[in-house]
C-alpha cells in the first residue's frame, strides 16, 4: 500500500498527542508502583491485541499507554544506564527510515540507502582511523602485529587534524552551534578496585579448527572474483579504513571477534576482567578457545598482567581493550596496550561503545591516545551520539578484513549481476534484512557538525563533573572518584549495601529517580550516567536531595 508523506499527517498528529498526554500521566522518569502495577495498567488500557474487530483509536490507545508505562531518558533523573535522549533530527530521519522501508541487504531495495551507509562509514572510519595513523599502522605481513609502533601524541595529533578536516567539508550553513558550558578541565582518569582476577592456570594449547567464512564459486576467500576484482565491486587496492553499520556494541563486538578468528584461525581471546559481557559471550559463540581474564584492579586492564598472559600463553592472540566500560566510563591505558601487542604479534580491538563519542570533542579526544592501534573499534552512537537505538559501528582498519563476510545467494548477489556493476551488499553484516539506520546518524553529523556533537560531548562531560563536586562537598555522601566521561559512582556514606540497593530500588518503585548499580571496590556504589546535555545545576541538586531523603538516617 502507498503511504506518501500526506498520509502520514494525520496520523503523527495522533501520535504526538498520544506521547505528550502519556508523558504528562507518567509525571517523572519512570512510572510508578513497581513491575506488577506498571503492567497490570498496560493490559488495562490495551485489552484484546487481537480483537474480532479493529479498534480506530488503537494508534493513540497503546501510544499513550505505552508512553505512560515507559523509562523517558530524556527526563534529567533518568541516568541509570548509557540510555540517551535522542536528537529530534535523528527521530524524524528515523520515520524517513521507516516510511521509505530499504533493506541493505540488496541493491535494487536500497539504491541510494546503500551509497548513503557507505559514505557514512568511511567518514566515521576516517574519524576513528585518521590518514596519518592509518599510514602508520598500515596492515603487516601475516603473521605480523597489528598494533601500530605510531606514539599517542602523533596518533591524538592525527586525529585532530582529521577531524578539523571534516569540520571543513560541513556546509557552514548546516552546521549547529550548540549552547552550553564545557568543562571546567579535563576529567582525570579514576581509579579504585575492581575484584582482582587470576590469569589462571596454564591453558591447553590453541587448536585452530574453526576452518574460514564459505565462498562463492569464481572466488578467492580473500573476497575477490578470479579476475582480482572485489566481489563488491570495491578496488582490491583500496586500503582506506571501512566500518560496518550493526545494532549496537554487542553486534559489534561479535563481529570483531569474527573477522579476528577468520583472520587467524584459533585465535583466543585476552581481555580484562573490566570488558563488556559481551565479549567473552562472543568467543563462547563463535567456538573460540575459552578466554584468559585479566586482571583491572583500578577498573583498568593492568598491563603487566597483560604483558604476562601474552609471554606465557600461546598464540595468536585477540586483545580487547576498553574505552569506555560499563560500570564506572573507565578507559584503559590504550597506548602502553597497543604497544604489548605490537611486542607479542597480538591483534588488538577496542570496545569503544561508550567512549567513542569523545572522538568528536576537541577537548575530550586526548582520553582516547591510542585508539587508531586497534585492528577493529566498536563505537555506539546510541550513546555518546543521542541516536534512537539502533546505531552501532564497528570501524575496521584494513578493509581487505571484511572478506571474511562475503557471501553468495544467487537472488541477492549473483555473479553476473555483480560482474555487471551491481552492488554486493550481502557481505556488509551477517544480518539479511537491514534497516537504513545510515540516514539518521548522517543527518545528525550533517546537521550539527563534528563541533557541534562535541560541544554535547562537553556539555555531559562538565555536567558530570559538576555532579561529583556536588557530591564530594555534601557530608552525608561519598564519591567513588573524579568521572572519567559521564559517569559517576557515589553512596550514602554510611549505608550498607543492603541499604544502598533498598534506597535504589525505593527511587524506581516511586518513578522518581532511576539510578544505575556498579560493584567496585567490593562495595555497592548508585551509578548516575549523565548523557542529557539538557541537565542542569538543579536537575543535580533535587537528584542527590532524592537520594539524601530515601535514605535511612
Amino acid at each position: 500500500m502507498n503511504t506518501p508523506p500526506p498520509a502520514l499527517g494525520p496520523l503523527l498528529a495522533v501520535v504526538l498527542d498520544a506521547l505528550t498526554t502519556g508523558t504528562r500521566a507518567r509525571g517523572g522518569p519512570l512510572p510508578p508502583g513497581g513491575p506488577e502495577a506498571v503492567a497490570a495498567r498496560l493490559r488495562e488500557a490495551v485489552g484484546a491485541i487481537l480483537p474480532e474487530k479493529g479498534d480506530a483509536n488503537a494508534l493513540h490507545t497503546l501510544t499513550r499507554a505505552l508512553t505512560e508505562g515507559s523509562a523517558d531518558p530524556t527526563h534529567p533523573h533518568c541516568t541509570a544506564h548509557l540510555h540517551c535522549p535522542p536528537l529530534p533530527e535523528a527521530v524524524a530521519a528515523d520515520l524517513a527510515t521507516n516510511t521509505l522501508n530499504q533493506s541493505l541487504d540488496s541493491w535494487d531495495q536500497s539504491p541510494a540507502a546503500s551509497t548513503l551507509e557507505s559514505l557514512l562509514t568511511r567518514q566515521l572510519a576516517a574519524l576513528t582511523f585518521p590518514p596519518a595513523a592509518a599510514a602508520d599502522t598500515a596492515a603487516p605481513a601475516a603473521g605480523a602485529t597489528e598494533a601500530t609502533s605510531a606514539t599517542a601524541a602523533q596518533a591524538a595529533g592525527a586525529a585532530e587534524a582529521t577531524a578539523a578536516q571534516a569540520a571543513e567539508a560541513e556546509s557552514a550553513d548546516t552546521a549547529v552551534q550548540t549552547a552550553g558550558s564545557r568543562a571546567a578541565g579535563a576529567a582525570r582518569a579514576g581509579a579504585g578496585g575492581a575484584p582482582r582476577a587470576r590469569v589462571g592456570e596454564p591453558t591447553p594449547t590453541v587448536t585452530p579448527s574453526h576452518g574460514t567464512a564459505p565462498h562463492a564459486p569464481g572466488t578467492h576467500t580473500d573476497g575477490t572474483d578470479t579476475d582480482g576484482t572485489h566481489t563488491d565491486g570495491t578496488d582490491p587496492g583500496d586500503t582506506a579504513p571501512d566500518a560496518l553499520v550493526t545494532t549496537g556494541g554487542t553486534e559489534s563486538n561479535q563481529l570483531a571477534l569474527l573477522l579476528a578468528r577468520e583472520a587467524h584461525p584459533g585465535t583466543r581471546l585476552i581481555h580484562g576482567a573490566n570488558a563488556h559481557h559481551s565479549l567473552p559471550r562472543a568467543a563462547w559463540l563463535l567456538g573460540m578457545p575459552d578466554p584468559v581474564v585479566v586482571p583491572a584492579p583500578a577498573g583498568t586492564l593492568d598491563p603487566a598482567a597483560l604483558d604476562e598472559a601474552l609471554t606465557h600463553l600461546p598464540g595468536p592472540h585477540l586483545v580487547a581493550a576498553t574505552a569506555g566500560t560499563t560500570d564506572a566510563g573507565l578507559i584503559d591505558p590504550l597506548p602502553e596496550i597497543a604497544r604489548l601487542c605490537e611486542q607479542h604479534h597480538a591483534r588488538l580491538h577496542i570496545d569503544a561503545a561508550y567512549g567513542g563519542g569523545l572522538l568528536f570533542s576537541d577537548r575530550h579526544r586526548p582520553k582516547l591516545a591510542g585508539l587508531a592501534s586497534a585492528a577493529t573499534v566498536t563505537l555506539d552512537l546510541h550513546k555518546l551520539g543521542w541516536q534512537p537505538i539502533a546505531a552501532g559501528i564497528l570501524a575496521v582498519r584494513d578493509p581487505h578484513d571484511l572478506a571474511a563476510l562475503h557471501h553468495r545467494a544467487d537472488y541477492l548477489n549473483a555473479d553476473d549481476d555483480t560482474e555487471a556493476g551491481i552492488p554486493d551488499l550481502l557481505g556488509r553484516s551477517l544480518r539479511t534484512t537491514r534497516r537504513a539506520d545510515a540516514l539518521k546518524i548522517a543527518v545528525t553529523l550533517k546537521t550539527l557538525g563534528r563541533t557541534g556533537i562535541g560541544s554535547l560531548v562537553d556539555q555531559v562531560c562538565a555536567r558530570a563533573e559538576e555532579f561529583a563536586e556536588m557530591i564530594d562537598h555534601h557530608p552525608r555522601f561519598e564519591l567513588y572518584d573524579r568521572p572519567t566521561i559521564s559517569t559517576v559512582l557515589f553512596r550514602p556514606r554510611t549505608a550498607t549495601d543492603d541499604t544502598v540497593a533498598a534506597v535504589r530500588r525505593t527511587l524506581l518503585t516511586d518513578g522518581r529517580a532511576v539510578l544505575g548499580r556498579a560493584r567496585l571496590d567490593g562495595r555497592l556504589w548508585l551509578k548516575a550516567t549523565l548523557l542529557n546535555p539538557h541537565t542542569g545545576t538543579g536537575d543535580l541538586a533535587a537528584l542527590l536531595h532524592l537520594v539524601e531523603g530515601t535514605t535511612p538516617r
